[in-house]
């Protein structure tokens, strides 16, 4: 007695192999069953799949051997579909095109390099800052050869009016002499300088007596010789020769649960086209480099030792600097950055 004759749909088998291109093995395997009897039904049900465009030539152009079956499949489909000829072939030279950026991209290193030294937070004025820190600083930015120096905010302490009893912890009182100060401690500085101011001077020195210390601090740097630039209250940018942006921060608020909470919150809120290339953060007095949303984000650290506040406040001051080394290509694209951050332990 000859066996059971095995029906297969018919609407399954045309999906299978015509549409997703499975072989008569590849079917059986799927159904429990021998491929002869697929291969049996596939000839019984009159079912055959189109003709591949490119076993010949498309307007006298093969299309490359390493395309994919489902490539050619997609072009075949495509043809049924009414496209001409022309249209297949400029569809071929964008796929082709797609490849070649996708894997055979020239990685080369730019020859635009800068080297530039970066602080934070030295709050001139308070007893807790460290002037041999910054004699370090100038040592170093010297020895390195660095192109420039940046100081991310708070360079003065302030005064604030509403707690009289900060001036116990500060060495130097209200805007004369924290201006004095802070004067003969850049003085040091050897090589052009960009700042910001941050909030101890604003809500103090600005809010207090309308008076920005920014440009006092430039002039009279300037008159010692100083190439100093002051960028703004909170916020500046510099822009490399490469034509990175590098932007300086001083934010408001404390200091996240997590080192990186603050920096990834304040990436995210950058728009697309309006990122910097660098982001430097001062005022939460953390040391910190991370690489997100394309940005080189640093924070800065500080040259003021925990304070009796942030004792308080059970929040620790990371003391230090960085040197960092930026090699750039075109199109401000940054192709190598090497950070470097010297550590101070009281």
């Amino acid at each position: 007695m000859p066996p059971a004759r095995k029906d297969i749909d018919k609407n399954y088998l045309i999906e299978a192999y015509v549409t997703n291109g499975m072989s008569a093995r590849a079917i059986g395997r799927e159904l429990g069953i021998n491929h002869t009897t697929v291969s049996d039904r596939i000839v019984e049900y009159g079912i055959k799949r189109p003709k591949e465009i490119v076993k010949g030539t498309l307007t006298g152009k093969e299309i490359p051997d390493n395309y994919s079956p489902l490539e050619k499949r997609t072009l075949n489909e495509l043809a049924q579909s009414g496209y001409t000829p022309a249209q297949l072939k400029e569809f071929i030279k964008g796929l082709q095109q797609q490849k070649s950026h996708s894997y055979n991209r020239d990685y080369k290193i730019g020859k635009n390099r800068v080297k530039m030294g970066v602080f934070g937070d030295p709050h001139m004025g308070n007893i807790e800052y460290d002037p041999a820190l910054m004699k370090h600083f100038v040592r170093e930015c010297d020895r390195e050869k660095v192109d420039l120096v940046l100081c991310t905010g708070d360079i003065f302490d302030g005064w604030y009016q509403n707690r009289p009893s900060s001036i116990f912890e500060q060495n130097a009182i209200g805007f004369d002499q924290q201006m004095e100060l802070a004067v003969r401690e850049l003085s040091q500085i050897n090589q052009p300088f960009y700042f910001i101011t941050g909030n101890h001077s604003y809500n103090t020195f600005v809010r207090g007596a309308g008076v920005e210390a920014g440009p006092y601090l430039e002039s009279k740097l300037r008159d010692t010789g100083i190439e100093a630039h002051f960028l703004g209250n909170a916020e500046g940018d510099i822009e490399l020769k490469n034509g990175s942006i590098v932007r300086m921060l001083h934010p408001d608020g404390g200091t996240a649960y997590a080192i990186s909470y603050k920096s990834q919150k304040i990436a995210e809120s950058f728009e697309g086209g309006h990122k910097p290339n660098i982001l430097l953060i001062g005022h939460f007095h953390k040391a910190e480099y991370i690489f997100y949303r394309n940005i080189h984000i640093f924070q800065t650290g500080t040259f003021c030792g925990q304070t009796k506040f942030m004792k308080g406040k059970g929040l620790a001051a990371m003391k230090g600097f960085w040197l960092v080394d930026v090699t750039g290509g075109g199109h401000s694209d940054i192709d190598k950055i090497t950070p470097t951050f010297y550590p101070v332990y009281d």
